[in-house]
């Protein structure tokens, strides 16, 4: 950067410019009271004007050309860190496009790996499902077999039962009391026989 006795030598001579500029009517009082003079004034005027540009010329050239480098190396600076900062960018921005890629891949893997999961699963469920089917298949087929079988059992005790009942009915009823004297005492020598 400048220093300040650099920026003071710039300011002084574009003041002194600017004043001179700024207020013609100093110039123009100048030139009614030497209206003698004609051209020379003329010519002064301009060897005057001339006499400051070079002044100012001479004694700006230092701090001119310090600050117009210094200008120019901050440029130069401001575009090199420009161009870091473009490349930093351009090579944030291709790795976020490579990241962005890599995410679409995964993405892709993660659902084709789920489907497959899923799939996967959903075969398991089925195959649990049938095998539970088939159990509870077998069970009611045992338990129907076993209730069947209770059934008849109990229907040969029932109708065990019932010819029991019917032929001691028939029995009752066809048997006189000499049959039953009969089959009494038939019934007492056989055993007196066998002991």
């Amino acid at each position: 950067m400048m220093s300040r006795r650099t920026s003071c030598a710039l300011v002084s001579p574009f003041a002194v410019a600017a004043v001179l500029l700024l207020l013609p009517q100093v110039l123009f009082a100048a030139e009614e009271s030497g209206g003698r003079w004609g051209i020379w004034l003329t010519i002064g005027r301009v060897f005057n004007l001339g006499l400051v540009i070079a002044v100012l010329v001479w004694a700006l050239r230092k701090p001119l050309s310090a600050f117009f480098a210094g200008r120019s190396q901050a440029i130069r600076e401001q575009l090199e860190e420009a161009q870091k900062a473009r490349a930093e960018a351009e090579a944030k921005l291709a790795e976020a496009g490579e990241r962005m890629t890599r995410v679409e891949d995964e993405l892709r893997e993660l659902k084709r790996t789920a489907e497959a999961e899923a799939q996967e699963e959903y075969e398991r469920l089925l195959a649990t499902a049938e095998r539970d089917a088939g159990k509870i298949l077998d069970r009611a087929r045992q338990e129907i077999e076993g209730m069947t079988r209770a059934a008849r059992l109990e229907l040969k005790a029932h109708a065990a039962s019932l010819a029991v009942q019917i032929a001691e009915e028939r029995i009752r009823s066809e048997i006189t009391p000499e049959d039953r004297e009969r089959l009494f005492g038939s019934f007492v020598t056989e055993l007196r026989n066998e002991k």
